[in-house]
């Protein structure tokens, strides 16, 4: 998401409108969920190409092209639905029938302030809502702390969004005094702190940036962990593995991955995990080693539950040998974490105000 949101800002800083196609709802077997962005700008013939994102591809993206192109005509905001049965269906390889709501509205210069303090919002690791009107009337920016960018909201409005935005990771149409509202959750993506800045972690944090992870790498070798080595993550050389947490996010939104040169430092860091929230947390080794260390952190009062949370082996079983292939299996177990989060999340917010975006 943020890359999308990245090539919005260099596009309005050029001075440039672009249209954003934004996934509401859906239902059933759709090819993309709710949240799943598109940006399109003008062609030289009078229409519109995709310039970052996707709303599924096949026949579904093509008329929301479509109708891109008379939105950046005209400025009128509308919501398109669709229907995934016979030729649509077929367009996007789908064999069961689903519903979608596509949200298309133009982005000009004039909206480029309201983006650049969301990209900073994120940077600070914030979460923001933006609250955009179906019909007509501009959009506001819901900050931490009850702040607001963008067009004023009525005090009762915002706490009602905020409420229903609470838990939302993926938009909800929100009604509120009669009026039809996109309600958009806004966050920085997934930070993953990767201990240890060997052959794995290399391939791990390659490959954790690709499909959208905030890559921490941290060592206690300079020579391991740099710029260099790891130029899609954030590499931080470690005085020692004592207190490895200190300064790292490690809320339930946090997945620690344990990779270290040796059983000592995976013990060390691993303790350290277990006394923190994070969401999850894997360590790389065999069964012997795993076993063979939990009875140590028994011996140092961790229960049962504690280990519990711990994935170790780490990754799926994918019969994985090299350093590349342990990196995808890592990361196709981090991704299946994320969803499961995702999922779960947004059906909490169902119980909420507000039309759920699944």
């Amino acid at each position: 998401m943020n890359d999308i949101l990245h090539t919005l800002l260099t596009h309005l800083e050029r001075g440039a409108s672009l249209a954003q196609a934004t996934i509401l709802t859906h239902e059933g077997s759709t090819p993309r969920s709710a949240g799943s962005r598109m940006l399109l700008a003008p062609d030289a013939g009078g229409g519109v190409r995709i310039i970052a994102g996707t709303v599924g591809g096949g026949l579904v993206e093509a008329r929301v092209m479509g109708r891109a192109a008379q939105v950046l005509a005209d400025g009128q905001r509308c919501v398109e639905s669709f229907e995934l049965t016979g030729e649509l269906a077929a367009g996007v390889d789908m064999i069961c029938g689903g519903r979608l709501r596509v949200f298309l509205e133009r982005l000009e210069p004039g909206d480029l302030p309201l983006f650049r303090h969301l990209d900073q919002a994120l940077g600070q690791g914030q979460r923001c809502l933006r609250l955009t009107p179906l019909g007509q009337g501009p959009a506001s920016l819901l900050l931490p702390e009850g702040e607001y960018l963008g067009a004023q909201v009525d005090p009762e409005l915002a706490r009602e969004a905020r409420r229903t935005g609470l838990d939302i990771t993926a938009p909800v149409v929100f009604t509120a005094s009669g009026r039809e509202f996109a309600l958009e959750p806004w966050a920085a993506a997934s930070p993953l702190l990767i201990f240890g800045a060997g052959h794995v972690s290399r391939s791990t944090a390659q490959v954790a940036a690709l499909v959208g992870f905030q890559v921490t790498v941290l060592d206690d070798r300079p020579d391991f962990a740099n710029a260099e080595r790891f130029p899609q993550a954030r590499p931080r050389v470690l005085d020692s593995y004592d207190t490895c947490f200190d300064g790292l996010p490690s809320g339930p939104e946090a997945f620690v991955v344990i990779v270290t040169r040796g059983h000592v430092h995976d013990a060390e860091v691993l303790a350290q995990a277990l006394r923190t929230r994070a969401g999850y947390i894997g360590m790389i080794g065999s069964r012997r080693k795993r076993d063979a260390l939990y009875e140590r952190l028994r011996a140092q009062g961790f229960t049962e539950a504690d280990l519990g949370r711990v994935r170790c082996p780490i990754g799926l079983d994918i019969g994985a040998e090299t350093p590349e292939e342990i990196a995808v299996s890592i990361n196709a177990e981090l991704i299946s974490s994320r969803a499961e989060r995702i999922s779960s999340r947004t059906k909490m917010s169902a119980a909420g105000t507000g039309t759920p975006a699944s």
